[in-house]
């Protein structure tokens, strides 16, 4: 197994992720709303899939950070396949703190979709700073959450299958627990014919903290960050820097 928990589906993540793009998309203009220029971050960018929508929004540079080589290959291509994009668009290959050097003073908004699991409670103490010192008055983070809500084991849960030509991915997972914070998700994809018959089958494991949306948002409350309504997904959590520490 390589170091690189991505290594094992990079090559089929765009495809993978697509059935959720739309409500993603709309989740995000939901929590973020419209942006007033600046540089936005996009913490855990895989593939850039939500580039174009931060974009759009109105964000003037983008700074999409990723830690997984084999996952920037994939952003590279949604980056470079488009003018506007290239141009604005800066990819920073680390993670959660050490990208933080590498990163503008001032953030507009930042973004972490499907990500804040993979991190220690160190790297989560500074991202919360760096959000606190960093964001603009008023300026929104918005990330979101993968399953399961609590500390508990899943069975193999099927995640469906899409085509994609001639061929299916199936996608498929399971998570075991592994301490009281952290289960152990081992995922499975399998690459299909026409006719069912599997061709290849690839599969990863890896740690993922669980959070629940009280304990995050105690934390952004701690560092003057406040929690939003918003009217997309359930799993997407909004929260805007007041500069006021809950308890002052």
């Amino acid at each position: 197994m390589t170091t690189d928990m991505y290594d094992a589906n990079a090559e089929w993540y765009a495809a993978l992720v697509a059935p959720w793009k739309e409500d993603t998309d709309r989740t995000l203009r939901e929590a973020l709303g419209e942006l007033a220029g600046g540089d936005v971050i996009d913490l855990g960018s895989g593939i850039g899939s939500s580039l174009p929508v931060l974009r759009d929004l109105g964000a003037q540079r983008l700074f999409a950070v990723e830690p997984s080589a084999a996952m920037r290959v994939g952003l590279m291509t949604t980056v470079a396949a488009d003018a506007d994009l290239r141009a604005r668009t800066t990819i920073v290959a680390g993670g959660v703190p050490d990208a933080f050097d590498q990163l503008p003073d001032t953030w507009q908004a930042a973004t972490m979709l499907n990500a804040i699991g993979h991190l220690s409670e160190e790297a989560r103490a500074a991202l919360w700073r760096t959000l606190a010192e960093r964001l603009v008055p008023g300026g929104r983070f918005v990330l979101s959450l993968q399953p399961p809500a609590i500390v508990s084991d899943i069975p193999w849960t099927d995640f469906g299958t899409f085509a994609v030509g001639t061929r299916q991915l199936a996608t498929r997972g399971r998570a075991e627990v592994m301490s009281e914070t952290h289960v152990e998700w081992e995922m499975e994809w399998s690459l299909l014919d026409a006719d069912g018959a599997v061709l290849e089958t690839r599969s990863a494991r890896h740690p993922w903290r669980v959070l629940t949306p009280d304990q995050l948002t105690t934390e952004a409350e701690a560092h003057g960050l406040k929690l939003l309504p918003h009217g997309g997904a359930d799993s997407f959590l909004a929260y805007e820097l007041t500069g006021r520490v809950v308890g002052e």
